[in-house]
């Protein structure tokens, strides 16, 4: 025996004063009844214990009786309970626990009653009869029985599980109004041909229908459509039966509410394109909301998910909002597309701008080289002089300089001799036989003349048009008299130059010199046949093509699904123009001419950002052909849903319920100083979401909220309030109807025995095994004693008011 209290026990000493306050003499009996109450009191106070231990055996039996348990599982674990009671000795404690109802079965409700019902110490075990259907998604941690050493022992049930039921609806990724939504249903059971489909609301019309498919346990079933307008949208998941037994209907319908996202903001920054914002808005449909910038110097390019640069020249942004955009794509992961034609990229002149950099492309700038028309006059000098080789050597030069023609040139030859004569009048420079051949018939012979050979080719030249015309002259330089300068002067200043050739020996001629000084040509020496001149008529020019292609242009597509979504790459029409481009190394391609494999289309990862470029207006001339494509819209949007940023939202936010609690979290997406705000839209619920920083960046808001309410909220950041996230969780949504579980969503039996040194019984196990050991218990006796002392205060109370008591008083 112990005392818990034994400073009370001091208070004993006081008793003898139970004497000296009454007159003990006059009543002793009396006396001793007031001082064994407080006796009882003192001791009381002092709290006396003692120390003992018990083995007594406990095992609990839990019994599913929920509707998912066919009858056959019923009697089998009405005869496991009876072969327990059976097989455990008298000193034993057997428990019997149903759960389950037909809507639902608490198994993690049962478990934790049947922790309590074992003391601790003493030995004990748990038996499950159930099949393992937990409504619950969080049932219970047998974590507790195993810290305790108490094994738990099942028994699996014959369940109704084969029919088929939809056992779980589930969103693969935001909706936002104008985008296509995936939701996936989860199906399970056995039917030889089976179909689902979505409802909205109480619509008796599906918004979208499954292919029949054969179910054989578990089958998910993708369905895809469009949300119509933002908001909440409750579905309604139903599966219908056309070949197969379904004994439960109401097992073939699943509700559930999903949060529809407003569209996603874009900044058009057109030009050239007249209403080109209203039509590429009407064109890829209500998923995104276009603002154009009418005052660049106030816009703040961070503040967008997307920005579209649409055949606007770069002189019309100004440098420092091209500075704002790319520092945006790069450390805010702003996404940016360069669409467009004779507008943008380098027909734009967009090259060496900050924008340029961190775009998927390189400008290409092709140069052409040019061979301009030329017309040339040989005039030869077939006099005396010419006599012997030098007249051959003439021929020479001659046949050189014609054969550097090309066939849009023209040519013509004309000999003096003391007069003049055409050997071949002026004519096409591909008539190279008949140019040779005049050049052939000529021999020396007569007097030099040479004036009036050179004005009658400068009046020939008047009426030929090509871009350069020349006049060459072939002379061993003795040249009579005359007004050559001036002649010289005329022809230079109507285009027309005059090149010398001294033929023969002679070093040099002044007077040839003087005549290509006046002609704007070029003097020319020729001793012998060793030493022919290139004479150079034309300088080639090169110009720069243009980089926009008009035209026919065919298209092949290519790259990764999830670029294309539903669109067939191979249906794309032909584009009527585009711009010509080189993709840089690291860019994925997705659209490329057939002819040259330019790209089209081209995206890739700049820092945090995306950035892609469309070679071509998305609504202009150069996609005339596209206009009358059914998968326009889907393909445009697809382009700049992928292009804009997908975490444009200063936080992502997430509810769950955990009993009877809402968890709100927000999760900071980039570094900033913004935090969380929130409101719940269900007026009649009256709560306020109050955020606390759990770590940097994560945030968490705890509603006490029951579990038959369902919770609508709106939450933004304070930063930017028009980035508003819609969520909203459901009643009960933490728990499953009873013949809809999913099969991963199973207490695992065999699992949870082997884990707790557990067994798996059956109609023929013997008794199952019990944790050992002996419990030790405080037994107080404080409670007695105070029992006590209350009855001999009752009877003192009685003995005082007893009549012959007042008479002995008297």
């Amino acid at each position: 025996m112990e005392f818990l209290a034994p400073g009370f026990l001091f208070l004993l000493l006081a008793t003898p004063l139970v004497y000296v306050l009454r007159n003990a003499r006059r009543d002793m009996k009396h006396s001793l009844v007031r001082l064994l109450a407080f006796v009882l009191l003192i001791l009381a106070l002092a709290r006396p214990a003692q120390i003992t231990s018990s083995s007594k055996e406990h095992m609990v039996l839990l019994v599913d009786q929920s509707a998912s348990i066919s009858t056959q599982g019923n009697a089998e674990a009405n005869a496991l309970f009876d072969r327990l009671r059976k097989q455990l000795p008298n000193s034993a404690a057997l428990h019997r626990i149903d759960f389950g109802s037909v809507t639902q079965s608490p198994l993690g409700d049962a478990l934790r009653a049947a922790a309590a019902m074992i003391p601790i110490g003493e030995p004990g075990s748990v038996v499950i009869a159930s099949d393992g259907a937990a409504t619950q998604a969080n049932w219970f941690s047998s974590s507790e029985l195993s810290a305790r050493g108490i094994p738990i022992h099942v028994m699996p049930l014959e369940t109704t599980a084969t029919d088929p039921r939809i056992v779980g609806v589930q969103a693969q990724g935001e909706l936002r109004i104008g985008h296509p939504a995936q939701i996936a249903v989860q199906v399970e059971g056995q039917a030889t041909e089976a179909q689902v489909s979505l409802y909205s609301g109480d619509s008796t019309t599906p918004l979208v229908s499954s292919e029949s498919f054969i179910l054989n346990q578990v089958h998910t079933v993708v369905l895809g459509f469009e949300p119509k307008e933002a908001g909440f949208l409750d579905l309604q998941a139903r599966l219908k039966i056309v070949d197969g037994t379904n004994q439960h209907a109401n097992n073939d319908i699943w509700q559930q509410s999903f949060a529809v996202q407003d569209p996603i903001p874009v900044l058009y920054l057109g030009q050239r394109i007249v209403d080109g914002l209203s039509k590429l808005g009407e064109t890829v449909g209500p998923g995104f909301q276009f603002e154009g910038g009418q005052n660049l110097n106030e816009i703040q390019a961070s503040d967008y998910p997307l920005v579209i640069l649409d055949d606007r020249p770069a002189d019309s942004v100004p440098a420092n909002f091209q500075q704002q955009l790319s520092t945006a794509v790069t450390e805010a992961g702003t996404g940016l597309l360069m669409s467009g034609g004779t507008g943008s990229f380098g027909p734009g002149g967009w090259a060496e701008t900050p924008v340029a950099d961190v775009l998927p492309v390189e400008f290409v700038q092709k140069e052409e080289k040019r061979d301009p028309s030329t017309t040339l006059v040989v005039i030869i000098d077939t006099s005396g002089s010419m006599g012997g080789n030098r007249v051959n050597l003439a021929k020479e030069v001659a046949r050189l300089a014609i054969h550097r023609l090309l066939p849009h040139d023209k040519a013509g030859i004309v000999e003096f001799y003391g007069a003049k004569h055409w050997a071949a009048p002026i004519q096409p420079a591909s008539n190279i036989i008949e140019l040779e051949r005049a050049l052939n018939r000529m021999s020396a012979g007569g007097g030099t003349v040479i004036l009036p050979a050179i004005e009658e080719a400068f009046y020939a030249m008047q009426n030929v048009q090509t871009r350069y015309k020349h006049v060459l002259v072939l002379t061993d330089g003795g040249v009579e008299a005359g007004d050559f300068e001036s002649l010289l002067r005329n022809m230079s200043d109507k285009g027309i130059t005059t090149s010398t050739v001294l033929i023969g020996s002679q070093a040099h001629s002044e007077f040839l010199v003087n005549m290509s000084n006046w002609g704007k040509g070029r003097f020319y020496n020729v001793p012998n046949r060793f030493n022919l001149p290139e004479v150079i008529l034309k300088q080639p020019a090169s110009a720069k093509l243009p980089a926009y292609r008009p035209g026919s242009h065919q298209v092949v597509g290519r790259g990764s699904r999830a670029w294309w979504s539903e669109t067939d790459p191979s249906s794309i029409p032909a584009l009527s123009g585009y711009v010509e481009t080189r993709a840089r190394p690291g860019a994925e391609v997705l659209l490329e001419t057939a002819q040259g494999s330019h790209p089209v289309f081209a995206s890739w990862r700049y820092g945090l950002g995306r950035v892609s470029a469309l070679t071509t207006e998305p609504v202009g001339p150069g996609s005339s052909g596209w206009q009358d494509w059914d998968g326009l819209g889907a393909f445009l949007a697809q382009l700049l849903q992928r292009t804009a940023d997908d975490g444009f939202e200063d936080f992502q936010f997430q509810i769950e319920r955990q009993g009877s609690e809402a968890i709100l979290t927000a999760s900071r997406r980039r570094p900033s100083n913004a935090t969380p705000t929130a409101r719940v839209l269900d007026n009649e619920l009256q709560l306020t979401p109050q955020f606390h920083e759990l770590a940097p960046g994560l945030f968490e808001a705890r509603l006490l909220l029951a579990p038959e309410h369902a919770i609508h909220l709106e939450a933004e950041s304070s930063l930017h309030t028009k980035q508003v996230t819609r969520l909203v969780m459901d009643a009960f949504s933490d728990h499953a109807p009873e013949l809809q579980v999913s099969s991963e969503q199973k207490l695992p039996l065999l699992g949870l025995a082997s884990a707790t040194n557990g067994q798996v019984l059956d109609e023929d196990s013997e008794r199952p095994n019990s944790s050992s050991g002996t419990a030790l218990a405080l037994r107080e006796y404080a409670p007695w004693l105070l029992v006590f002392g209350l009855l001999l205060f009752l009877f003192d109370l009685y003995y005082r008011r007893r009549p012959s008591y007042q008479g002995v008083i008297a």
